[in-house]
């Protein structure tokens, strides 16, 4: 196996670009003897001449010239391997998987994608909609390098952090006649059929909702599910019933439902950032970062 060295490939590239030893070794900042044996070294390692000297002029050999095609690739392929290297070690570069429920997507995941691409250009971002009990697990499972989550539980293996918390609105279809009021009490959709999310994609914040409508007398009629937001909404605009959900869905606004203000002491929903506790990848703490940034700054 040849065992040729960068450094031997930039001293001969510098002696080929000036056919003279001596004003090699200048512009290389080394005595003449010491570039000669460097040279010496590499034709060794390769095992032909690489220059004809003769007390007039210096050469390249056919074996030169060969090398002097090849050697700038060579170091050029050796460059961008290290600053590959580097990048992903200090986590500007690779794959990075996403999760996120769609209350985030609705808010403020757009924004911290946003941040971590403006970053990180050479940092590949794959982002998918999960809810959270399934983000967990995926977390855990390592198929997942975070996840922004809602009103999860941390685990022995995943942590959460809480980024933004907002309060329950009341979602009514358009025409329903507390859609016509300011606020809404709670206490005045005792008798409603309520639209809510599967308790298995996240049992903490249905435990919220649920436990909610107890303190107000009553336990909500569920009529129908959905296991994302927007067929909820939908089901609501066809007046198959109300729903409790975060203030972070009024952004949608779809055509046909009224988010309306719960009137007195109304539960808050965290949206949290989700990552394995033992995870140190520069990356994953790039995501965090920018995560707690743009909460910070609304």
């Amino acid at each position: 196996m040849v065992d040729v060295e960068l450094r031997q490939l930039r001293v001969f590239l510098t002696v080929a670009s000036e056919l003279h030893f001596s004003r090699a070794a200048a512009l290389l900042h080394i005595s003449q003897p010491a570039l000669s044996q460097q040279i010496r070294t590499l034709e060794r390692a390769l095992g032909t001449p690489l220059f004809d000297r003769t007390s007039r002029a210096t050469e390249l050999t056919p074996a030169g010239r060969v090398l002097l095609d090849a050697a700038p690739r060579v170091l050029f392929e050796a460059e961008r391997a290290q600053a590959r290297v580097s990048q992903a070690a200090e986590g500007a570069s690779g794959l990075l998987v996403v999760g996120s429920v769609g209350t985030a997507l609705a808010s403020i995941a757009p924004r911290i994608l946003r941040t971590v691409r403006a970053r990180f250009p050479d940092l590949q971002l794959e982002v998918s909609q999960h809810d959270t009990g399934a983000q967990m697990i995926a977390l855990a499972e390592e198929r997942l390098d975070g996840g922004l989550v809602r009103e999860a539980v941390p685990t022995s293996t995943v942590t959460v952090e809480e980024l933004i918390s907002e309060p329950l609105l009341a979602v009514l279809p358009g025409d329903h006649p507390l859609a016509a009021h300011d606020t809404v009490d709670a206490g005045d959709l005792a008798g409603e059929p309520f639209v809510l999310w599967p308790r298995p994609l996240g049992s903490a914040f249905f435990d919220i909702l649920t436990g909610y409508c107890r303190e107000h007398g009553f336990s909500p009629r569920i009529v129908a599910e959905g296991a994302d937001i927007e067929t909820q909404l939908s089901l609501v605009a066809a007046g198959l019933g109300v729903s409790l959900q975060p203030s972070y869905y009024a952004n949608l606004r779809p055509p046909g439902v009224a988010f309306r203000p719960l009137s007195g002491d109304v539960p808050t929903v965290a949206l949290q950032v989700a990552w394995r506790r033992r995870d140190r990848s520069p990356a994953v703490g790039h995501f965090v970062e920018a995560a707690r940034e743009c909460a910070a700054a609304g």
